[in-house]
């Protein structure tokens, strides 16, 4: 189907019909919500999945009901789980904050934001572009239960990964 496009009719024809027991959806979650619905409705009964792009908490609200058993891999720890130092420290932000929706984008923003926090500080007072480069190069510790590691040929920084799901009533569970 085109990127982005929500005229997904001819992959649903192709693909509710196929016999796969699963779909793997990479794309925005208009889109991929479209596709859910228009499957279920042409009677296909495996699963979904999707990789964290979608916008998890964007998904479950546009599925609704539709979005129950949808599954989502995850590139950051669970904001609704308080297992982790991180996650908590996380939630009581977003709280404090009061605009903010503790869900997995804001949670990725969080880490994304502390991360370059870390950086400028390790850069020193007047950082230079190869003085930020060369700082976050050198982060290799725990963030909280939230494992990040750079280095000159490594720009990946994390391998964490873990699957929520969404429930009928447009949840994230964990």
């Amino acid at each position: 189907m085109e990127r982005n496009s929500e005229d997904v009719a001819a992959a649903v024809a192709k693909l509710a019909k196929s016999g796969a027991q699963a779909i793997v959806q990479i794309g925005a979650y208009k889109a991929c919500a479209a596709f859910i619905r228009q499957a279920k409705q042409a009677g296909y009964g495996g699963k979904f999945y999707n990789v964290s792009f979608v916008g998890t908490q964007a998904l479950a609200d546009e599925l609704g009901k539709d979005g129950a058993g949808v599954v989502v891999s995850q590139v950051v720890p669970s904001p609704y789980n308080p297992a982790r130092p991180v996650s908590r420290e996380f939630v009581a932000a977003a709280k404090q904050q009061g605009r903010v929706q503790a869900n997995f984008s804001s949670m990725e923003g969080y880490l994304a934001a502390k991360l370059f926090t870390e950086g400028l500080t390790r850069a020193g007072g007047k950082p230079t572009r190869e003085a930020l480069i060369a700082a976050l190069e050198s982060i290799n510790e725990d963030f909280g239960g939230y494992r990040v590691s750079f280095g000159p040929g490594n720009h990946v920084a994390s391998k964490f990964v873990e699957l929520s799901m969404l429930t009928g009533d447009g949840r994230v569970r964990t």
